[in-house]
């Protein structure tokens, strides 16, 4: 049999939820069960965004705004490159980003936004100067969730040239950064 005749491996999408599990089961941290809040922690109760792209940018999600931002502000970033092949996805690299490392993109998202911010803010100030007794902190929250955007790109360039790749053992070399890079609680 010739190597032409010889089945290849093929590309096969795998769900960035299954994905994501072999990423935080390789780097030995806990899956969240909640849609909301941080991808995963580990034994220390430190928080994780996980992403895992095959592609140059990485997905960040629906709705991102001030309250996605001041997550990653007390999170790590966790972006792993690989290729989905017939054996499931196969890790290439795996980039750690502390949130100082991360600063500039979410500084770039809050410009972005702030026009609306800024609205908000005026309009809930004119509210406190016309006496309104209504909950004015509910109705901050409700209309900073209307101001966001939908799926903010980071690019793989920006992920390899402001993080740091993981070494192996991964799981080791992560806990070593977060030691060197702790986010202040």
């Amino acid at each position: 049999m010739s190597q032409e005749d010889e089945p290849q491996p093929q590309r096969r999408t795998v769900q960035d939820d299954v994905r994501e599990q072999q990423l935080a089961n390789q780097l030995r941290l806990q899956r969240s069960t909640s849609r909301t809040g941080s991808d995963a922690r580990d034994e220390f109760g430190n928080r994780y965004e996980l992403k895992t792209v095959t592609t140059s940018s990485v997905t960040t999600g629906r709705d991102i705004g001030p309250d996605y931002l001041e997550r990653l502000r007390r999170s790590y970033f966790i972006c792993a490159k690989g290729a989905n092949t017939d054996y499931g996805f196969s890790i290439e690299s795996i980039y750690f980003l502390a949130p100082e490392m991360m600063e500039d993109w979410i500084v770039r998202i809050e410009n972005r936004i702030g026009g609306d911010r800024d609205l908000v803010d005026a309009a809930l100030a004119a509210l406190v100067r016309s006496k309104f007794l209504g909950d004015l902190e509910r109705l901050r929250r409700i209309c900073y969730r209307g101001f966001t955007l939908n799926n903010p790109k980071v690019s793989w360039r920006y992920v390899t040239s402001h993080g740091i790749r993981l070494q192996s053992p991964p799981a080791l070399h992560l806990r070593e950064l977060v030691d060197r890079y702790p986010i202040p609680q």
